[in-house]
């Protein structure tokens, strides 16, 4: 697949299912009657460094700040990758074996072989009108027994906002979108309009945290993904 210039892993809406409440925040979802809640983030989960979710012994650039970064990563230990207030966060045994395992919409939840050996990873990070975007690359994926998560800070998620936020997947960084996502064969493998995968997956759906403003989902691959808002999409 090949990338544009454009960072695609963007800021997104946390909708999706159930509510997760908490001392600290407020978790929210769109479809509080589907999502899985294995994969709801908890407050817990969203700040924790270490066991399942990865170490943060890894020493990592500073990327608060936009711009193209290289990283090394421990597929065995997993990691934390911070971005300011936007993270990744890789389970130990996550990474699917690169360049041997098959890739695409139809594999997201096939088994595969583990990455053994440590893999380098570019991260571009982006600020748009909308929150924080970032591609990551090379193409991935992940085992579907793992649970990676990618959170993302969205300044304008407001507890009073009816949109629709969610995080989409787009086949490459220039796609369009109609307001639920929905657009070309659900799938995303038109090759031209950003999905809305939890569509068809409700493992994917987007969680929105308004008292943190962020937005959290689950990743079965990297590969392009944008922000929506409604149906539109943020500016650089």
């Amino acid at each position: 697949m090949k990338f544009s210039k454009r960072f695609r892993i963007v800021t997104a809406a946390l909708g999706g299912g159930i509510v997760v409440a908490s001392s600290a925040c407020t978790v929210d979802s769109l479809d509080r009657a589907t999502a899985p809640s294995g994969f709801a983030p908890s407050v817990a989960s969203l700040s924790r460094g270490q066991g399942q979710f990865g170490t943060s012994a890894a020493t990592f650039p500073d990327m608060s700040q936009p711009g193209t970064y290289n990283v090394s990563v421990d597929p065995l230990t997993g990691a934390t990758l911070n971005f300011g207030a936007s993270k990744l966060v890789l389970p130990a045994n996550a990474i699917c074996a690169v360049g041997t395992s098959s890739y695409g919409a139809d594999f997201w939840n096939s088994p595969c072989d583990l990455q053994a050996a440590k893999v380098q990873i570019t991260v571009s990070v982006t600020s748009t009108s909308l929150g924080t975007e970032v591609d990551f690359s090379p193409n991935l994926r992940f085992a579907p027994a793992s649970n990676v998560q990618l959170t993302l800070s969205a300044p304008q998620v407001r507890v009073q906002d009816a949109k629709n936020w969610v995080i989409l997947y787009c086949a490459n960084g220039t796609g369009t979108t109609s307001g639920n996502g929905s657009g070309g064969s659900g799938s995303g493998k038109d090759g031209s309009k950003c999905v809305n995968e939890a569509l068809t997956d409700k493992d994917l759906q987007t969680f929105v945290n308004y008292d943190l403003q962020q937005l959290t989902r689950r990743i079965k691959h990297f590969s392009v993904y944008r922000i929506s808002d409604s149906g539109w999409l943020g500016q650089e």
